[in-house]
């Protein structure tokens, strides 16, 4: 789904927007999504891990997610004095020796009549985030890590960049309550003045000292667990018991 629009909105920006109304998405992004299985699938020993009706179901919402990005195209992608800037651009900076920040940002925009720049970071959700996941600082602190090191890699005032979540929903309710509920995009701006961005990097931060020694080697040692219905709900270590606090 990222690189279907990351593709779609280089033509839209750097060539024309008729171009870009005529491309065929679906088959662009069924192309994409075939090659992306097949590479995973070569990484998982050639073991299948997913079945062609799942892999159709996920086709499908893509295709009503891009089809509604097409028909709203003005709505969020505006190309008065905007101009796409950044694809899958690369951070790339020294934390301290041996350890290095390393991101690609998926969209940055510059808009030249407000001088601002905009990094967006899409996902894809199944029915867009709640309440919760929008304050969990965990949860927004690669943003706002982004921020930081975009301006500090290109010597931009900070406060002339703006960061959003770019939330893909690939369901939502036939018969919604509001006809927000029934968008296809959710988009999220978080806070992310200095205060936010200093909690960002303490996260950060402290994982380095926890996680990495001295050498920029990891540090192999028990970790305490922290079980709860939410914690352990998207945890990888549930799966076959191997974490025996697993709630």
């Amino acid at each position: 789904m990222h690189e279907t629009i990351q593709t779609w909105l280089t033509t839209l920006y750097h060539d024309k927007v008729k171009t870009a109304n005529e491309m065929d998405l679906d088959k662009l992004f069924y192309d994409n999504l075939i090659k992306a299985y097949k590479s995973t699938k070569a990484q998982n020993s050639h073991q299948h891990f997913s079945t062609a009706s799942e892999l159709n179901m996920f086709y499908l919402d893509g295709k009503h997610i891009l089809d509604y990005l097409k028909k709203k195209r003005g709505g969020y992608f505006s190309i008065n004095n905007t101009y796409l800037a950044g694809v899958e651009t690369l951070l790339y900076q020294e934390l301290r020796p041996g350890v290095m920040f390393k991101g690609f940002i998926d969209l940055v925009f510059y808009n030249s009549t407000a001088d601002i720049w905009t990094i967006i970071d899409i996902k894809t959700s199944t029915s867009g985030w709640n309440d919760y996941a929008k304050k969990d600082d965990k949860k927004i602190a690669q943003i706002l890590l982004y921020k930081e090191f975009f301006a500090k890699q290109f010597n931009i005032d900070i406060d002339k960049i703006e960061v959003e979540y770019f939330i893909l929903k690939r369901k939502v309710p036939v018969e919604a309550e509001f006809a927000s509920m029934q968008k296809r995009v959710q988009e999220f701006k978080p806070s992310a003045g200095k205060i936010k961005r200093g909690q960002a990097i303490s996260l950060m931060n402290n994982f380095v000292v926890t996680a990495i020694d001295e050498n920029g080697e990891y540090v192999d040692k028990e970790y305490p667990t922290s079980p709860s219905s939410h914690n352990c709900r998207f945890c990888s270590f549930k799966e076959n018991r191997l974490c025996p606090d697993a709630v």
